[in-house]
């Protein structure tokens, strides 16, 4: 069985610093699983800020002038979890982007599958009953599978379909479950009271100011793509750029951001039951091996 260990949760709750601790354990890499550390040259909004010699896979993966994706992230870092696994070290996964996670440790059933633009554009025109119907044709149970919301969810419809018939005309491509071949192990963190988390993630955007986020920003808005400056802190930044809202509001703006994020993570890892939790505040923790 490969071993495989993810320490997720949300930001700012010392993720890193304990995969870095955890190496010395006994033989393994690190991947990173990060949205937002992806992208070359975006490195001190993000936090890109790593002890000097530390190894970690899946990071700087594209310019920020190119689109990603899970996939591209999946593509890029599997080499290194294959050739671990060959040298029967550990792979610890960290990271607070929970599709990320999931592709390693679940799968995800659409990854890889491209995007076929000739059926979107034959698609687009038809109803959200006529897509309905089409899809119920295709694959009734992926239909009666999916959940109210996305039933009538024009986009959702359309992906299932070219899903469903990409698979078809591509049965080698048949989705098989990660979970009999890996040993996983999902730890989390977190802060159970958030007094002492407010005034952390304060602490993280002004130190990120000091270091250069402005002029970093500045930069990558010369060539950076619209989905690269969407994450957050840059938004807020080339908001203020643009002088649509002052300095101090730039800050409050991106503390509010983090704060939202936050609470998306630890909504769609509150859906992973096997997580064990961690509570940061309480400090002096330490996860076993076993």
């Amino acid at each position: 069985m490969h071993k495989l260990l993810c320490i997720v949760g949300p930001t700012g709750t010392g993720k890193t610093a304990l995969a870095i601790k955890l190496t010395g354990q006994e033989p393994s890499i690190l991947i990173s699983a990060d949205s937002r550390q992806v992208y070359r040259g975006m490195n001190i909004v993000t936090g890109k800020d790593h002890p000097p010699g530390t190894i970690i896979y899946g990071l700087d993966l594209v310019d920020p002038d190119e689109s990603c994706s899970v996939a591209v992230w999946y593509d890029a870092v599997m080499p290194h979890f294959n050739q671990a696994w060959q040298e029967n070290k550990q792979v610890i996964v960290v990271g607070g982007t929970g599709l990320y996670v999931k592709a390693i440790t679940h799968g995800i059933e659409t990854i890889g599958i491209p995007v076929n633009q000739q059926l979107r554009d034959k698609l687009l025109p038809l109803s959200i009953t006529e897509l309905q119907k089409k899809l119920n044709q295709l694959d009734p149970s992926k239909f009666a599978n999916m959940n109210n919301s996305d039933q009538n969810n024009p986009r959702r419809l359309t992906r299932a379909i070219e899903v469903t018939i990409f698979r078809t005309s591509h049965p080698e491509r048949a989705i098989t479950s990660r979970t009999d071949l890996i040993d996983s192990k999902l730890i989390g963190l977190r802060y159970y009271d958030n007094s002492n988390y407010g005034s952390k993630i304060h602490e993280r955007v002004l130190t990120r100011l000091s270091l250069g986020a402005i002029a970093e920003t500045k930069k990558l808005m010369n060539f950076a793509s619209p989905q690269a400056l969407s994450a957050i802190g840059y938004r807020s930044i080339c908001a203020y750029l643009h002088q649509i809202i002052s300095y101090d509001q730039m800050i409050e703006q991106w503390i509010h951001d983090e704060f939202s994020y936050v609470k998306r993570q630890l909504t769609w890892f509150r859906n992973i039951k096997s997580i064990k939790w961690y509570d940061v505040n309480k400090g002096g923790y330490d996860y076993p091996k076993n």
